[in-house]
This record gives C-alpha cells, sequence and structure tokens, in this order.
C-alpha cells in the first residue's frame, strides 16, 4: 500500500520497528544496542543478531532489503565502486558473524508451490502472512547477482520466513541454541554451495563462449564437461550435498549438527550484555540484537 501512495518505508524504518518491537514482547531476553552511522553508510539496515547461552553464543551479520513492487529486490547496489553483497561479507567475517539478508516482501510474493516446507514450522502449516520477513545466506544472494540466470527471485525462493530459525518443535517451549546454531550454519552452507554453483556456471558459459568464437584454440581439449572450470572441482562435495535445497530442511540440519561447545562470545558483545559502552566494530553497523536463550 506504501508503494501505491508513493511513500514505501525504509529498510531502516521496517528494520527499527521489527527489533523494537522483539524487545517490548521479550524485554526478559532480548537487548538492543543502537550505533549511530554517518550519513554515507546509511545504504541498508546493517545489524547483528547475536544469540547466547551465558557467555558462548553465535553472531548474524544481517542487510535488509525492501522488496519492489514488481517482486524484485535492489540486490547490486554499490558503495564507493564495492558491491553491498561483498562488503557484507567481509564486515561480517570481522566481526565474528555469518552474513545472511532479511528480505522485507509484500502480498505480491506468489508460492510457487503449494505447501512447500519453507511455509511450514513444526508447530503446522504457515500462512503466507509469514513471508513478511524471511532469511537467506548472503552467499545466495551473492550467487544471485553473480549468475544472472538465476537472479533476485532465485533469492527469494531460498529464504525462509525468519522465525523458523527459532521456532521449537519440542515441548521446551524455548528454542535451543545449539539447534538454532546448526539451522544457521545448514544455511550459511547451503548459500556457499550456491556461490561454488554460480562460479563454476558463469565460468563455464564464459569457456563456451570463447571455444565458440574460436578463441584460443591453442588450448588443449578438456577431459570432462567441467574440465576446466576450477570452481568445480574445488567445491564438488559442497555443491553435490547442498545445491538441491529448497529452504532449510530442519530435520537434515539437526541431524548433522555436532555436540561441540559454541565459541566464547566476543569481547565487545560480552560487554554489551553487561550494559557497557562499545564501539560498533565498523561504521556499517547500525545495531546489535542480543537474545539470551538461558532466560
Amino acid at each position: 500500500m506504501d508503494h501505491v501512495h508513493g511513500s514505501p518505508a525504509s529498510e531502516e524504518e521496517f528494520t527499527k520497528k521489527n527489533l523494537r518491537r522483539f524487545r517490548r514482547l521479550h524485554e526478559d531476553r532480548v537487548q538492543i544496542r543502537e550505533f549511530h552511522r554517518a550519513a554515507e553508510a546509511e545504504n541498508g539496515a546493517d545489524w547483528e543478531w547475536w544469540f547466547h547461552s551465558g557467555t558462548r553464543g553465535f553472531g548474524m551479520r544481517i542487510q535488509a532489503k525492501r522488496m519492489k513492487p514488481g517482486g524484485s529486490y535492489q540486490l547490486k547496489y554499490t558503495v564507493r565502486g564495492r558491491l553491498q553483497s561483498d562488503l557484507l561479507v567481509k564486515d561480517a567475517h570481522a566481526s565474528g558473524c555469518l552474513p545472511a539478508y532479511v528480505f522485507y516482501n509484500h502480498r505480491n510474493w506468489t508460492p510457487y508451490a503449494t505447501g512447500h516446507a519453507v511455509f511450514d514450522c513444526p508447530h503446522g502449516s504457515g500462512e503466507q502472512a509469514h513471508l513478511g520477513c524471511t532469511i537467506v545466506s548472503a552467499h545466495t544472494v551473492r550467487a544471485a547477482i553473480l549468475d544472472r540466470t538465476l537472479g533476485p527471485r532465485y533469492a527469494r525462493q531460498q529464504s525462509m520466513p525468519w522465525h523458523t530459525i527459532l521456532c521449537d518443535e519440542s515441548d521446551r517451549n524455548r528454542a535451543d541454541l545449539g539447534d538454532i546454531n546448526a539451522i544457521v550454519s545448514y544455511m550459511h552452507h547451503a548459500g556457499l554451495a550456491d556461490w561454488a554453483w554460480a562460479e563454476a556456471s558463469v565460468a563455464l558459459r564464459a569457456d563456451r563462449s570463447e571455444r565458440n568464437t574460436g578463441k584460443d584454440d591453442r588450448r588443449p581439449p578438456p577431459s570432462g564437461e567441467y574440465a576446466e572450470v576450477p570452481a568445480v572441482s574445488q567445491h564438488a562435495a559442497l555443491v553435490d550435498s547442498y545445491a538441491l535445497h529448497r529452504g532449510v530442511s530442519r530435520r537434515l540440519a539437526l541431524r548433522d549438527a555436532n555436540d561441540q561447545p559454541l565459541p566464547e562470545l566476543p569481547e565487545r558483545v560480552v560487554a554489551m550484555i553487561a550494559g557497557r559502552d562499545v564501539r560498533p566494530p565498523d561504521p556499517r553497523l547500525m545495531m546489535s540484537l542480543i537474545i539470551d536463550l538461558a532466560n
């Protein structure tokens, strides 16, 4: 409706509204630390999610994108000549987080398969309203940008309602930190597989185009279809494991989860939990959202 009336809210507005609502609803275990960013950094809603129990946990670095009227997103946004998606991955790595995108969607999204698992949670069938906020690995977004045959639609279809990473299927009535980490890690590895697949596909098409135009005829003939595409050989096992995913399979993720304890939280996150003043790790960070799963 905002698009129709010519005044759609920005990603920052949606993010602040949603995350502040989290805090109001769950004040017993949610903290928010907001940071002031320079004007040139306001190119999307960068925030961190930290899930923890005591001093152990993990983080996600999030970039928000609002759906356009036609159902697409501005994924190719650049900051001083660099793709925003690449900066997100770099910032996430430096912050000790996994990179992801959150999509703010409207009703223009038509389900591509009735009853698909992406709509469901352990408590029953999902609703189209659950697609209002969905999450996907930043590497899946990078793959959609790199490989033009994928595009924003692919990234959207691989995303899942963001509540599903916290949706607990047990009787504990509390999401388990290890389970959440397993789901998010699976999403991350699925994104890496998307990226590897996109690299291989683009390289293969370029190679075929080069051979079809008669360039570099001195190159020895390949020994197989993918012999001249290094990305395939480097990532074959990863692609085989994850390339066919649609959304995130909770059972598969939890089955593959290990029992190793999660790492210690960074000192700056421990300081935020304790209420001490901290500086953001980089100027692009708008806020940190910290969820205590021990309460």
